[in-house]
């Protein structure tokens, strides 16, 4: 007799054991929105604050520098003007800019300021105005000794050795 052969079912794989990995991970099923939402925010406050404060700091070293420059020109006039007062006209030379000493010697500069009718007898210093490329200007108020009141503009340079303010005429 033949026996009849069947063909059976190949056995199923038997499921892994307890702490067994899984072929691969499953993809989160809830709150992916919220996290990605989330980290968004934080990038996004993150370059804001990065951006802002840039801004911030740019604007306070714009504001720190003209105040700088403001002090400077002040001290720079105030000094020259308070030795025109004291007929200190040496000293006064002094913080004449290169191209006004070579223009005009201390001789000739000592002797148009004593023969100037109208002596200085105070002053009130204004707020500095950047010129552009052509410089720095300080507007003045000087009082003279005769009772006549004139508001003058003083053209200011940077001596490029000490880059302290010098004085270069007046308008």
């Amino acid at each position: 007799m033949i026996a009849a052969m069947t063909h059976a079912p190949a056995p199923s794989p038997v499921p892994p054991g307890p702490g067994a990995a899984p072929p691969f991970p499953a993809a989160p099923a809830e709150g992916g929105g919220t996290r990605l939402g989330w980290a968004l925010g934080i990038a996004g406050g993150l370059v804001a604050l990065c951006c802002g404060g840039g801004l911030v700091a740019g604007v306070g070293l714009g504001v720190t520098g003209v105040q700088a420059i403001n002090e400077r020109a002040h001290v720079a006039v105030g000094s020259y003007l308070d030795a025109l007062q004291a007929k200190k006209y040496d000293k006064a030379y002094e913080l004449l800019c290169e191209d006004e000493q070579r223009r005009l010697d201390l001789a000739r500069f000592t002797s148009r300021e004593e023969s100037r009718p109208d002596r200085i007898q105070s002053y009130e210093l204004g707020e500095v105005e950047l010129q552009g490329t052509s410089g720095i200007t300080l507007p003045v108020t000087e009082r003279y000794t005769d009772g006549d009141t004139e508001r003058v503009v003083y053209r200011l340079a940077q001596d490029p050795k000490t880059t302290d303010l010098e004085v270069c005429g007046r308008e």
